[in-house]
């Protein structure tokens, strides 16, 4: 003999499963949205870090130098990561003793005029070796050496 099994025990109809696959699809849909932001976001983030990174180094390199920057644009490329940044370093001119402001615009090459990376700075402008006076009057590296 056949055993009946009552309605309870014969499982989900059809009905049922395809109804609960479609309540599980659209609770996946927004984590779905969600990661694929997350992984966005993550690659914008990193293109602006390795921005900074290239402005950093052209703001190190311009610091550095001990010859007085001339003043206006100066334009170049660096590759950070296989990318490929243009910088602008800006130097505004300045009189012996003064300051220089000195400004650095990174965008992603061909990517349009989106700056990723802005950095602004002030360099020392050293006074010419002549115009220091030492404690007696005169001036270094005249006469006698100490």
């Amino acid at each position: 003999m056949r055993a009946r099994h009552a309605r309870s025990e014969a499982g989900f109809s059809l009905v049922e499963t395809v109804a609960a696959m479609g309540i599980l699809a659209m609770a996946a849909i927004p984590l779905l949205q969600i990661s694929s932001d997350a992984t966005r976001n993550t690659a914008a983030l990193e293109t602006r870090l390795l921005a900074r990174t290239v402005g950093e180094n052209v703001m190190a390199l311009a610091m550095v130098e001990p010859n007085v920057l001339d003043g206006g644009i100066q334009t170049g490329t660096q590759t950070q990561l296989g990318r490929q940044f243009a910088y602008s370093l800006t130097v505004v001119p300045a009189q012996p003793g003064g300051l220089q402001a000195l400004e650095v615009q990174v965008r992603l090459e061909g990517e349009g005029t989106q700056v990723l990376s802005r950095l602004v700075s002030l360099k020392a402008v050293p006074l010419p070796l002549a115009a220091v006076e030492d404690e007696d009057g005169g001036t270094e590296g005249e006469g006698e050496p100490s």
